[in-house]
C-alpha cells in the first residue's frame, strides 16, 4: 500500500518541482524502501542519526511554497475583480481600495414648453359678513316647562311685535305682560297648547314690564321674565 501511494505522488511531485530537484526527488523515491529498512535498523540503536530524503523534503517545501504563493495570487485577482465591479475603477490584486461613494440622483430637468409652477399667494381671507340687524320693536317669547326665555332683554317703545312660541312646551300656556309698577293696562295672549305659536302687536310703553303664565302654578315654577322698554 505505502509503494502504490508512492507511485501516485511521484509525477505530481515531478510537475510541480524543477528538473534536478526531481531527478533527486525520483532517485530518492526510487530508494525509499531501502532507505526506509535502513531508517528502521538505525532507528532501533540509540543514538543514531535518522535517516532523511533531503531532495524529497526540498522539493516537497518549494511545492508548498508555490502552491501558497499561487493561493494569495487568486485570492488578489478575485478582491481586485469585486472592488472593480463595485467601484468601477480598477484596483492592484491584493491591495484594497476604497469603496467609492454612490452619486447623488441629478435633478430632475424640467419639461421643454412646461409652464412653471406658480409661487404660493397669501391665504386667502375669510369673506366679512353683514351684521344681523334686530329689530328694535320685535321680541320673542319662548315657553317650555317651566320658564320664559326672550330674544332680547331690551325693546323700544311704542307698538312691538310680540311672538309667543310654544313649540318647546309640553303643556298649554297663557302669557300676561304687566307694568312692574302696576300703572297702564295688562296686555295677555290667552292659553295655547304645546306648539303653538301666536303674534299680536302690543303698545308697550317705556320703563319695566314684567311678563309671566298665569296659570295655576306656572308663574311659582319660575316661568317669569323682566324685560325693560326703551324711549
Amino acid at each position: 500500500m505505502r509503494r502504490f501511494a508512492a507511485l501516485v505522488l511521484v509525477p505530481a511531485l515531478l510537475a510541480c518541482a524543477p528538473p534536478a530537484a526531481a531527478a533527486e526527488c525520483s532517485a530518492g523515491v526510487r530508494s525509499s524502501a531501502d532507505a526506509r529498512s535502513s531508517a528502521r535498523s538505525a532507528r532501533s540503536k540509540p543514538g543514531a542519526p535518522k535517516a532523511r530524503c533531503a531532495g524529497h523534503r526540498s522539493t516537497r517545501l518549494r511545492g508548498a511554497a508555490r502552491h501558497r504563493a499561487c493561493a494569495r495570487f487568486d485570492r488578489g485577482r478575485l478582491i481586485g475583480t469585486a472592488r472593480t465591479a463595485l467601484t468601477g475603477a480598477p484596483a492592484a490584486f491584493g491591495v484594497p481600495a476604497p469603496f467609492a461613494a454612490p452619486a447623488p440622483p441629478a435633478p430632475a430637468a424640467a419639461a421643454p414648453g412646461a409652464a412653471p409652477a406658480p409661487a404660493a399667494g397669501p391665504a386667502p381671507t375669510a369673506p366679512t359678513l353683514p351684521p344681523v340687524l334686530s329689530d328694535p320693536r320685535a321680541l320673542q317669547v319662548q315657553a317650555f316647562e317651566f320658564g320664559l326665555q326672550l330674544s332680547k332683554a331690551t325693546v323700544r317703545s311704542g307698538d312691538v311685535r310680540v311672538e309667543f312660541n310654544s313649540a318647546r312646551a309640553e303643556d298649554p300656556h297663557n302669557l300676561l305682560l304687566v307694568r312692574s309698577d302696576g300703572s297702564g293696562p295688562v296686555l295677555r295672549f290667552d292659553e295655547q297648547p304645546a306648539g303653538a305659536v301666536a303674534s299680536r302687536t302690543l303698545p308697550l310703553t317705556t320703563g319695566r314690564w314684567t311678563l309671566f303664565c298665569s296659570l295655576t302654578g306656572h308663574e311659582a315654577a319660575g316661568m317669569r321674565a323682566t324685560l325693560n322698554v326703551a324711549d
